[in-house]
């Protein structure tokens, strides 16, 4: 090779790309990190779905007649190995004119991973709490 061409030798060569080799490892250790996370966030996507229907169905019910809904649960509709627990409490109840009472929702989707019929600690879950007031 004659001084007048350019070019690159294979050191140079080496060192570059044993430098976007130092670059890139780091870069190839947080991939794996992030598919994890979007398979779980799946099911907590379907779960949130199936306890935000519930809650929704369980507070128009209470609109229209505050007494209606007790505590329950049954398995969802439309997704394998769901469980729906939901419980009512009243928080305040009042006999004086023009004062309602209150209601407080909790409704918990469940991925029922062991089939035991029942959400428990260790089974992805999503809850949702909130409170609806009767109309005197």
């Amino acid at each position: 090779m004659t001084r007048g061409q350019g070019g690159f030798t294979i050191v140079e060569l080496l060192v570059a790309a044993l430098i976007l080799g130092v670059a890139i490892i780091p870069l190839l250790q947080v991939i794996p990190g992030t598919l994890a996370p979007a398979q779980v966030s799946e099911t907590d996507l379907r779960l949130s779905a199936a306890a935000t229907r519930k809650t929704e169905e369980i507070v128009s019910r209470l609109r229209a007649d505050i007494t209606s809904v007790t505590t329950g649960a049954e398995a969802c509709a439309d997704l394998p190995n769901c469980r729906l627990q939901w419980t009512i409490a009243t928080e305040l109840s009042s006999v004086a004119q023009g004062v309602g009472s209150l209601r407080t929702i909790a409704a918990i989707a469940c991925r029922d991973a062991n089939a035991n019929s029942a959400c428990d600690a260790d089974e992805a879950l999503v809850r949702y709490d909130t409170k609806v007031t009767s109309r005197p």
